[in-house]
């Protein structure tokens, strides 16, 4: 039998460093499974919204052949009005979501409209008797990998002078590029950090996106850009990054990303317009700086950056679904 030597019997299993290598890869792993899992059910919910058209539009189709029209109304998802009812034709539809819209309409009822909204997160698809899936209301959204991106930025909020500082005065304030209303409309407006974030520095926080997204965190762009093509090591790296991953999220790119050079705001100085793009991070650097993301017309590459990004800049701002 072999008997461990007296002197090891009473050594520690680990050293302190190696059980604090262990908690921190713990942590990674377990923010990767979050992310993960947020991926899966940003896209699951957007299914949901369209399996539920489909399947509501084959039972309206089938009621159609039986009967010679659509419905006149649904009332609780049923078929009612002067036409045959039967339960049978009642729609089935996933928890969260609801009919929104209901119309027939053209010779004995022959065209139909039906708009599904999932309320947690304020998005309405429509389909007709002889059409797919379109959104109708919510914002259009691409998704990359596991996540799922707004296609455009913000432009929420009242337009001030861009030299007049944006407050927490229980509104959305929001800069114009040159004080032009016209460029908010091309591209987006331009919010310092604090006003994104509604004063608060919880990265990820809902701050000025709308029911059902969030302000995106360094990680989450992160995780973009590797399922894009970076490496781990250039993600977390400083400055220009990658090899096209800028090229891809620009307007016009191959990930749908649709990343706009509406150039920013400093006290009133606006610049880089149509050169330069500049995105906030809800991940604060320290108390006075937050992570960007910056795009250049004349860079592949995408540009990280953190120690000297001012919160009172003016930047884009984009939103990622929960």
């Amino acid at each position: 039998m072999y008997l461990v030597p007296f002197k090891n019997r009473f050594e520690p299993a680990f050293t302190i460093v190696e059980l604090l290598v262990v908690i921190v890869v713990i942590g990674i792993l377990a923010a990767i499974a979050v992310v993960a899992y947020s991926g899966i059910s940003q896209k699951a919910t957007i299914s949901t919204i369209q399996s539920d058209l489909n399947n509501s539009v084959n039972r309206l189709k089938l009621y159609y052949v039986e009967h010679g029209t659509y419905p006149d109304t649904l009332t609780a998802n049923c078929p009612s009005g002067a036409t045959p009812a039967d339960a049978k034709y009642c729609l089935k539809l996933t928890p969260g979501n609801t009919v929104t819209t209901y119309t027939s309409g053209g010779t004995n009822y022959q065209t139909f409209i039906l708009e599904i909204t999932n309320t947690a997160r304020s998005i309405t698809y429509r389909s007709t008797e002889n059409s797919g899936f379109s959104l109708v209301s919510g914002p259009p959204t691409v998704v990359i990998g596991t996540q799922t991106w707004m296609q455009y930025n913000l432009d929420v909020g009242t337009r001030i002078d861009g030299a007049n500082a944006q407050t927490n005065n229980a509104a959305v304030e929001k800069w114009c590029y040159a004080d032009s209303t016209a460029n908010c409309t091309t591209y987006g407006g331009l919010y310092s950090w604090n006003e994104m974030m509604q004063y608060t520095t919880t990265a990820g926080t809902q701050g000025i996106c709308p029911s059902g997204f969030h302000l995106p965190t360094d990680a989450e762009f992160q995780t973009m850009e590797i399922f894009l093509g970076m490496t781990g090591g250039q993600a977390s790296s400083t400055g220009f990054r990658g090899t096209d991953q800028g090229t891809k999220i620009k307007a016009g790119g191959t990930s749908g990303f649709n990343f706009l050079v509406g150039g920013a705001n400093n006290g009133g100085s606006f610049n880089d317009i149509a050169t330069y793009g500049y995105m906030w991070v809800s991940t604060q650097y320290d108390a006075s700086y937050s992570w960007s993301r910056d795009v250049w017309t004349a860079d592949p590459g995408i540009e990280r950056q953190g120690n000297y990004i001012d919160k009172s800049f003016g930047f884009s701002v984009r939103c990622i679904m929960n």
